[in-house]
């Protein structure tokens, strides 16, 4: 009678930790406004009664059963660390009130991204929760065609509040606040797509239904005009999925048939990508998609110019450039950040408070050097926040994952590990090498749930793996 207690109570802890990637994944749109400040959306609602449930079942079995996470125990410590430097930072913040509301923020996206490896206790769970997310993202990709089309936004788009000449904003964001944001979901989620196609045993349906989000995903990409995420972060991914493909793959799947069927649907896709981009887009988003491509040599110089001015608060700095405000901003937003880390003593400015400095009223900034508060790098925000020791252990660890994930998916070194495992480590690794780049997009990730679920979804896909290789050299 006990044990089908328990068992019970686990099946409805697994179906609230479904429910809530599933509302992290959607993020701020679905919710219940309290005050002008503060939403309960359902993300935080369904990880209330998760955290309640975990609670409730360590009070009963007197254990949180975590053995199994051994293989991620360094990455368990340094995360708990980094809630405790965090939580440290506020004894010298000048804005306590963001110092607060950003630890609260980490610990939650933390809590997030360690309920993967904690939830995920063998394949099956994992493959559960990736057609969770898969499901999830389709919607966010559906509506955001729907969106381009028609233009109508959700509450929670900065677009919303955005008006153009001849009516409202033609940006692109779905479920998230910016364009940026959606390009980086995107980027970090077609690995999965590309691989599942190409690496799993699946029937021709869910082939076909793989396709046909991989090509709508191509045309929101391109519709959000995402340079960064377009024009580096792409190609990157393209680069090292075909290497990653090389190691994983047996050699009798790169025949030349195999060869020129994928290169004649790969081929497909973007001509269709490119039918729906001069046929779907209204005038306006076509113009927005058109001038920020065409101004990629632009880019460049501006960031040629910016990264050569003199130090931050130059008379000749500026913030128009060739291109538009963008590069010129970003580039002057870093030159601040790192003046403050370094009149931080390389500790950092504490929780959440770069955009305290770099607020008008700060006594470290410089009128009409920037226009913007938040850093807009995830890389610098967590080194201006936080300071060097953080940033060079975050740093580590996460190349060490990166390193964990290539021996796993290796045929030399992993050679039998089961081909789900094997296509999620290829995934895994291959978003999170494009998002050293796609972090560099944002305003910022804090809040970012599709980067901590990547980050989860990652090291439980490590877990899984160096247990089954452990299973094995046992046997």
């Amino acid at each position: 009678m006990v044990n089908e207690g328990l068992l019970s109570q686990r099946k409805r802890l697994d179906t609230w930790f479904y429910l809530t990637a599933a509302f992290a994944l959607l993020g701020p749109s679905f919710g219940i406004p309290v005050t002008s400040g503060f939403t309960l959306t359902l993300f935080r609602l369904a990880f209330l009664v998760l955290l309640a449930g975990i609670i409730f079942r360590f009070v009963n079995k007197k254990s949180l059963e975590v053995s199994y996470m051994v293989p991620i125990r360094w990455y368990v410590a340094f995360l708990c660390f980094w809630i405790l430097y965090a939580v440290l930072t506020l004894t010298w913040v000048i804005d306590m009130g963001k110092g607060i509301r950003y630890v609260v923020f980490l610990t939650n996206m933390i809590a997030l991204a360690l309920s993967f490896p904690y939830f995920i206790r063998n394949e099956s769970y994992y493959k559960k929760i990736t057609k969770v997310l898969f499901g999830v993202y389709t919607a966010i990709i559906l509506f955001a065609v729907f969106e381009s089309v028609t233009l109508i936004h959700l509450p929670t788009s900065r677009a919303a509040d955005e008006n153009v000449s001849g009516g409202v904003s033609a940006s692109i964001t779905s479920v998230f606040t910016n364009q940026n944001d959606l390009a980086t979901c995107i980027t970090l989620t077609l690995p999965f797509i590309v691989a599942a196609m190409i690496m799993l045993p699946l029937s021709r349906k869910m082939k076909a239904l793989l396709y046909g989000v991989f090509i709508l995903s191509g045309y929101v990409l391109f519709a959000t005009g995402s340079r960064v995420n377009e024009l580096i972060v792409l190609p990157l991914i393209a680069v090292v999925m075909l290497v990653l493909f090389w190691k994983s793959l047996d050699r009798s799947r790169f025949r030349l048939k195999s060869i020129r069927a994928n290169g004649f649907f790969l081929l497909l896709a973007v001509v269709l990508v490119q039918v729906m981009l001069s046929t779907m887009l209204t005038p306006e988003g076509e113009r927005i998609v058109e001038d920020k491509l065409g101004s990629t040599s632009a880019s460049i110089s501006d960031l040629h110019d910016a990264v050569s001015e003199e130090l931050v608060g130059g008379e000749e700095s500026k913030i128009e450039g060739q291109s538009g405000e963008s590069i010129m901003v970003r580039v002057n937003l870093l030159k601040h950040g790192f003046d403050f880390l370094v009149k931080s003593h390389f500790m950092g400015v504490g929780a959440g408070n770069i955009e305290r400095w770099m607020h008008p009223s700060s006594d470290e900034y410089v009128s009409g050097d920037v226009n913007k508060e938040n850093i807009h790098n995830w890389w610098a925000e967590i080194l201006v926040n936080f300071g060097v020791i953080i940033f060079a252990l975050y740093l580590a660890l996460y190349v060490w994952l990166l390193w964990r994930l290539w021996k796993l998916i290796s045929l030399k070194r992993s050679p039998h590990l089961s081909i789900y495992l094997r296509f999620g480590a290829v995934a895994s690794l291959a978003a999170m090498i494009g998002y050293f780049f796609g972090g560099m997009a944002m305003s910022t990730a804090i809040h970012f749930t599709p980067m901590w679920i990547s980050y989860g979804l990652a090291l439980a896909v490590l877990v899984l793996g160096e247990h089954e290789n452990k299973q094995f050299n046992q046997s």
